[in-house]
């Protein structure tokens, strides 16, 4: 269930940032607007054992966090919008999502503008690690 727990509270700690925009979460239909939105996905990595025994690992997990806007405007609204959602999981952040710690350990990676079809798109690479307990 660890997976489950760092995505829910990674999507509840987006869902706090404002100014709000609408949020496009993965597996759930969503009809994207005109204007400023953002799409998440996550990439889960392989998990870590860095003690002998059955009752740690760490969970690895990258958030992408797609910051979208209209084309020709330029790129300065996305590239805002991406670091707000950076600053909002600076480094040190911590979360706590039932017997599991989430942390972002490295500063999130805003990876730059680029224009796809009809959007401007700026991804922020976000890296959690996860401490689970099992016992």
């Amino acid at each position: 269930m660890a997976i489950i727990e760092i995505k829910k509270a990674a999507e509840r700690h987006l869902n706090t940032l404002t100014p709000v925009v609408p949020i496009a979460w993965e597996g759930v239909s969503f009809i994207p607007p005109t204007g400023l939105y953002e799409r998440v996905q996550f990439t889960i990595q392989p998990p870590e054992d860095p003690v002998l025994g059955t009752g740690f690992h760490r969970e690895r997990m990258t958030m992408q966090v797609f910051c979208l806007g209209p084309t020709n405007k330029g790129t300065a609204e996305v590239l805002t919008r991406a670091e707000l959602v950076r600053n909002h999981f600076k480094k040190g952040t911590v979360f706590v999502e039932g017997n599991v710690k989430i942390h972002v350990l490295t500063t999130p990676q805003v990876a730059g503008a680029s224009t796809v079809s009809d959007k401007v798109i700026c991804p922020v690479l976000i890296e959690l690690v996860a401490e689970v307990y099992s016992y």
